[in-house]
Formats: structure tokens, C-alpha cells, sequence
């Protein structure tokens, strides 16, 4: 108590500024938290959006229309299509390229996506072979497509790595009502 008592005012004013020093970086410390806690939570959101979107029946329907159309035809069938046809073909794999982008960048949760949009990535690019390929030869378009063949390259890796991280989930829970 006699320490107290014997602090002056501007001892009283220093802690006073200690205070609102820690309060302030305890504030800005929180306030990044939630920020980084709102960017993960919205690239997630983005994930399922576009998820929502594959699976909406207009998409289902193009996509197998472009998988078939691929099986059947030709780089030189597709450049003999009208522009309208040739377009309707495209929607789809610019939808994916769009995707890949923000993929590729980090703006969705790459994890969350793998899971989510994998599968459809991969088998579409398979398709897409003649496409692409016939596509980068000519002048100018080599990296037509390439923020798609990046993820496509991605996905199956971290598709593995989310299934082991749940068998352990699951043997780790297993294990615990177990003891």
C-alpha cells in the first residue's frame, strides 16, 4: 500500500499509457485474427458457390454434352462449328479456367476445392486434351488453359492428403472410446 501512495502523478499517467499500450495491441492482435478467420471463412464460401453452380442441371447437361462432343469429334469438327456452337462449347471450360484462377491464387480454400471440384476438374481436362492441345498450337495461345492444367495437376494430392487426415480423425476418435 505504500507503494501506491507513493507514485506521482506522472507515475500514475506512465501505467495509465502501459495500459492502453497492451489493451491497443491486444485489440489489433484480435482484430487480425478475425480478419484472417473472415478471409478463410469467405475463400471457403467461394468453394461452394461454385460448387452450387457445377451442380446446377444446366452445367451437369453441358458438361456431359462437352464430354461426349470430345469423344466423337475433332479440333477440326469444333473449328468448323458456328461461333454460337463453338461458344456453347467453351462455357464450360472457361468456367473451369476462372475457377483455377482463383485456385491457383489462393482466393478459395484449395482444400475445401480439391475435395469439392476435383473429381470434375480432372475428368474434364481429360476430355479437354484435343481441345487444348489443338488450341496451344496456334499463334499466341500457349497458355491457353494452363490455370486449369495447374489445378488439375493439384487436386489429386490434396484429395489423398484430406482422406489420410480423416482416417487418422477417424482412428484417433476409434481409439479414444476405445480407452
Amino acid at each position: 500500500m505504500a507503494m501506491v501512495s507513493a507514485l506521482s502523478l506522472d507515475g500514475w499517467g506512465n501505467i495509465a499509457q502501459f495500459v492502453i499500450a497492451i489493451a491497443a495491441a491486444m485489440a489489433l492482435g484480435f482484430a487480425a485474427v478475425e480478419v484472417r478467420i473472415s478471409r478463410a471463412n469467405t475463400r471457403r464460401a467461394r468453394v461452394y458457390d461454385y460448387a452450387d453452380r457445377f451442380n446446377q442441371p444446366e452445367i451437369l447437361r453441358a458438361g456431359a454434352h462437352y464430354r461426349d462432343y470430345w469423344e466423337s469429334h475433332s479440333y477440326a469438327d469444333f473449328d468448323a462449328l458456328g461461333h454460337a456452337e463453338r461458344l456453347e462449347l467453351l462455357m464450360l471450360p472457361n468456367l473451369i479456367e476462372e475457377v483455377a484462377f482463383l485456385y491457383n491464387r489462393r482466393l478459395l480454400d484449395r482444400n475445401v476445392a480439391a475435395e469439392l471440384l476435383g473429381i470434375y476438374v480432372e475428368r474434364l481436362w481429360r476430355a479437354s486434351i484435343p481441345l487444348v492441345s489443338d488450341l496451344r498450337r496456334e499463334e499466341g495461345r500457349q497458355t491457353i488453359f494452363s490455370e486449369w492444367e495447374e489445378m488439375q495437376h493439384d487436386t489429386p494430392g490434396r484429395k489423398m492428403k484430406a482422406i489420410r487426415r480423416a482416417e487418422r480423425h477417424r482412428a484417433r476418435r476409434k481409439l479414444l472410446r476405445g480407452v
